[in-house]
């Protein structure tokens, strides 16, 4: 790769794979007319648009001169630009009966202060959300501007976003309102593909501004060795998630058992990192200690909880731990069969009142367990387990007495 190709990170450039443009122009139902791309980059998703769409008309806008040069070069059907793709005049779309237009992207994923455009289409887009993380993400405000600019023309929009938008907590605002205001019509989780040597994972949004709420939604996944595979396709609830890795084992939380929180389950996690418990010259319960266990259960420092302090979160008999997060670590539950030990902020500690003990122990090494977990672990280079998703978990041994 010469100079002139070289990737600027600055710019967050992560250019899309020939099968991942591929995957979004074969998502895009009807007729496409016109498609627009906001942040064009090598002009990969107008190119698959062209050759799937061969009469529309293909507009880009992208603030790297260079890239819209050679992208201009690679077709002469490209009308492409040089701008920002949140401050450009948006393209003038010749004006046909039944004009679908589509709005696609795979725009820069880079953290960004908040400015005036920014703030403008986001509240625009996602009426009534008060959480301020989308400001602070260039990607959010390309795709509050695609809404917008769709929506005016009843069109399509397909945007690559960074995977934790339909997992991630901090995004459950912005994923509520785009369920109750626009029409989400496919979720698709891209696997199996990374995004030139970055470990960026992404999901497609596939949204029809025509519609002014969503009914029913297509959840999938998809990898280019073994094509898509459907998870789930019907109505979600306004507050989940809508990653294919959730959707896989919905099944599992479809039991009628109650839930660990429905139980008055504790979950509490430990207050201080591994490192500071070393600068404090303290003993603690770290994931590494989880690791190295054969069994599934621990025996602890034969000491009284008498023995730390109020900064400690104590492991006891009876007890479960697990692993909250890491990129290696053992995801087996570990049952606390004597003593006490602190734990870390990477430890979470599951306490549950007597009359369920038993059961919620059974329910985490019931061979349903596993494949639960997988499902709502999030995270790329690290897996995440929250306190929030554990506390939805069935109580699985229940269900088997019922």
């Amino acid at each position: 790769m010469g100079r002139a190709d070289k990737f600027k990170d600055a710019l967050g450039q992560h250019m899309t794979p020939e099968p991942v443009a591929n995957l979004i122009a074969d998502e895009l139902r009807g007729s496409i007319t016109s498609a627009v791309d906001l942040a064009v980059g090598d002009g990969a998703l107008l190119l698959a648009i062209a050759h799937r769409w061969p009469r529309a008309s293909l507009h880009g806008v992208d603030c790297d001169e260079l890239r819209v040069s050679h992208a201009r070069a690679a077709n002469s059907r490209l009308r492409l630009r040089h701008g920002d793709g949140l401050t450009a005049r948006f393209p003038a779309l010749r004006q046909e009966e039944c004009q679908r237009v589509a709005i696609v992207g795979n725009p820069p994923f880079l953290s960004a202060n908040a400015t005036d455009e920014s703030r403008a289409w986001l509240d625009a887009a996602f009426a009534g959300v008060q959480s301020r993380h989308g400001v602070r993400r260039l990607e959010m405000a390309f795709l509050a501007r695609a809404l917008i600019e769709a929506r005016k023309r009843q069109g399509l929009v397909a945007m690559l976003m960074p995977s934790p938008f339909a997992s991630g907590v901090l995004y459950g605002p912005y994923r509520r309102a785009l369920l109750a205001q626009y029409g989400v019509d496919k979720v698709i989780s891209v696997e199996g593909t990374r995004f030139r040597n970055t470990e960026a994972s992404t999901v497609l949004l596939i949204i029809d501004t025509a519609l002014s709420s969503t009914t029913n939604i297509e959840i999938s996944r998809y990898c280019p060795v073994e094509g898509k595979t459907v998870v789930h396709r019907g109505s979600v609830g306004g507050d989940v998630r809508l990653d294919a890795r959730y959707w896989s084992a919905a099944q599992l939380r479809l039991t009628g058992a109650p839930t660990l929180g429905e139980c008055g389950v504790d979950v509490t996690r430990g207050r201080y990192c591994k490192a500071d418990a070393r600068r404090m010259n303290r003993a603690v319960l770290h994931t590494t200690d989880l690791c190295r266990l054969s069994g599934p259960s621990i025996e602890l420092h034969p000491l009284s909880a008498d023995s730390f302090d109020d900064m400690d979160v104590l492991a006891e008999a009876g007890d479960i731990l697990l692993s909250r997060t890491g990129t290696r670590v053992r995801w087996q539950p570990v049952e606390v069969k004597r003593g006490v030990a602190p734990i870390t902020d990477h430890v979470l500690r599951i306490r549950a009142p007597e009359p369920v003990r038993r059961q919620v122990i059974e329910s985490f090494m019931h061979p349903a367990f596993p494949a639960w977990l997988a499902s709502v672990t999030k995270g790329v280079c690290a897996s995440v387990v929250t306190k929030r998703e554990l506390l939805t978990m069935p109580l699985f041994a229940a269900s088997n007495s019922a």
